[in-house]
Formats: structure tokens, sequence, C-alpha cells
């Protein structure tokens, strides 16, 4: 858990994914099993998590929308297509570890950009919860 007492999810999958339904039901569900959430003064309950995002349509994108609805901060990484071409990808999503500093990626189905920020979350020692299609 991050300081403050905050935990960090970084979600990341697709760009053609769009079940939002089924996102929000996982990404409510890590949050109950492992105590990520807190009281509101209304009596509700909800996730006591940042989100990171790398603001790619489909999953990172979903993920954005959950946090919004559920009153979560994000943290919103875009890649620099421009200045970088095809390693934008790639450097976004170490630089979403490296400052972002997640306690858990959650990978939605995805392609090449979605393995490579797996492989980079492992290797950091970040736990990776793999999200089946």
């Amino acid at each position: 858990m991050a300081a403050g007492g905050v935990s960090k999810i970084l979600a990341c999958g697709g760009r053609e994914y769009r079940d939002y339904r089924r996102l929000s039901s996982v990404l409510d569900n890590l949050c109950h099993e492992r105590g990520w959430i807190v009281g509101s003064p209304d009596g509700l309950w909800m996730p006591n998590v940042t989100v990171i995002s790398g603001m790619a349509r489909g999953a990172d994108t979903l993920a954005v929308d959950w946090a919004t609805d559920n009153f979560c901060p994000t943290l919103k990484f875009y890649a620099d297509w421009d200045t970088h071409g095809k390693a934008a990808g790639p450097i976004r999503n170490q630089q979403m570890i490296d400052e972002g500093k997640p306690d858990l990626v959650v990978a939605f189905p995805g392609g090449r950009g979605t393995a490579d920020m797996v492989r980079r979350s492992r290797k950091a020692g970040i736990e990776v919860v793999e999200i089946l299609a």
C-alpha cells in the first residue's frame, strides 16, 4: 500500500476492450477482497484507491470511467507518439511503473502493449492479476 493509506491500481488492456461491466466487477471485487474500501459520510462504501491509466482507448479509459464513477483519483500518463514514435508505448509503460508506483497491475485482454506492461510490472516485482478473455 502506498504512503497515506491509498493503494494504487494500474489497469491496462487492449484498445478494443469494451466490457465496462466486467472491468467494474473485477475492480470492485479486488478492492473488497483486499480491504481497499472506506466508508463515506453518507454510509456508502467506496474504493480507497488511485487508478493509474495509460489513457489509450479501451481498458485504460474504461478504468478511468470506473474511477470517476467511484470518486477515486487518477494518475494519467499519455504516450508521446510524435516525439518517440513506436517506442512511445513502452516508454509510457515504464513511466507508469517508475512514477506511478502501482501496488497492483490488473491486465485485461489486450495485445503487445498489454503484454509489455505485464512483463515490465513483473520485472519490477509488482503483483499482476491477468483477466482472461
